[in-house]
């Protein structure tokens, strides 16, 4: 008996402690101009064994004193996706909409967006029916000058929608929120990329740089919001006459191969004049391409696992959906990082 009692004691104190995570897995769709997926990428769903799928319904931006939706995307999906994966319709907002907009203002743009979404969910997103989506994911890199607003917009969003809101956390006002404040959402997902200012750090990849992101994911924070995590798997070209930034052309990067010449570290010059995304290319252009390396990809995963960001039933995704770019680091080791972050 007494035996029995001891591990009984053992038994409860270990449930007590259990840190078992079991992420869920997720995947960003983020293009404007996609009409369907492509049987590649669905394809990809189904290697990754997404569960989670966030997709960009549309922009909102601040025009001509207006706030407007723009950038809606054209994506259509079909059945069988849909019974695979729970889609997340998301919503990219400019900080410059809470800078500049009235509560009055924020109070009809809730209301809008809100619609705007059923209607997109309920008549274009998929073929022939609705569909039922019980989270809604606002987009926002917000500011301390916009942080007031934000929060205000996020609670009426709630109840314009009746819906779970989540939106997205960058790393710095993770770290800091006791400064930056803490979002009123039901989730937040941590989008551990885009660290560093391109035009300030011309040797870096400013997409994803490790040691950065290891200063502010600290074992020791407790967010006060369950919390989710992304993290990169695309590519892209920096675009530079002289010093002077032309613009981005995202990737794969391997496309542009035959157009350019390397130079040194991530540079490269272009060889020839042309017109790639609307940017025009001259000979002579600086380029630079950043990707995530299949190693800088494996070390951000360990800092994620040794943080205390994950808890059961987070997700983690990558960003984003391209089946160009997830085969840069094939199927296999992608589902490894899921498995290394459940534990």
């Amino acid at each position: 008996m007494r035996f029995l009692a001891y591990f009984l004691v053992l038994f409860i104190l270990g449930a007590c402690t259990d840190t078992t995570v079991h992420v869920k897995r997720g995947i960003y769709f983020w293009e404007n101009n996609t009409r369907e997926l492509t049987a590649e990428n669905r394809d990809a769903l189904d290697a990754l064994e997404i569960q989670k799928l966030y997709v960009k319904v549309f922009e909102v931006d601040r025009v001509n004193s207006i706030n407007q939706a723009i950038a809606k995307t054209q994506l259509k999906l079909d059945q069988e996706v849909v019974k695979r994966v729970e889609v997340i319709p998301c919503v990219y907002m400019l900080n410059s909409v809470f800078i500049e907009s009235s509560k009055k203002e924020l109070d009809e743009l809730a209301v809008n967006v809100a619609h705007l979404i059923d209607k997109y969910t309920s008549e274009k997103l998929l073929r022939g029916t609705k569909i039922n989506y019980s989270e809604i994911q606002i987009d926002c890199d917000w500011s301390e000058k916009s942080q007031g607003n934000y929060f205000y917009f996020l609670r009426k969003m709630k109840t314009a929608s009746k819906k779970k809101i989540s939106c997205t956390l960058r790393l710095y006002p993770y770290k800091f929120h006791k400064v930056m404040g803490v979002p009123p959402c039901d989730r937040a997902t941590l989008m551990c990329y885009n660290l560093l200012n391109p035009l300030k750090n011309p040797r870096k990849n400013t997409i994803l740089d490790t040691d950065e992101m290891a200063k502010y994911l600290d074992t020791k924070i407790d967010y006060p919001v369950a919390l989710d995590v992304a993290l990169p798997v695309y590519s892209w070209m920096q675009c530079y006459d002289g010093r002077r930034f032309k613009g981005v052309v995202y990737g794969p990067v391997e496309a542009f191969s035959p157009l350019l010449k390397h130079d040194k570290g991530l540079w490269n010059t272009m060889l020839r004049d042309t017109v790639v995304s609307d940017i025009y290319l001259r000979k002579g252009d600086r380029i630079k391409i950043e990707r995530v390396s299949k190693q800088d990809l494996a070390k951000a995963v360990e800092i994620i696992h040794s943080s205390n960001a994950l808890s059961n039933q987070s997700v983690f995704s990558y960003f984003h959906l391209n089946s160009a770019e997830l085969k840069f680091y094939n199927y296999e080791t992608l589902n490894a990082h899921f498995t290394r972050l459940s534990r």
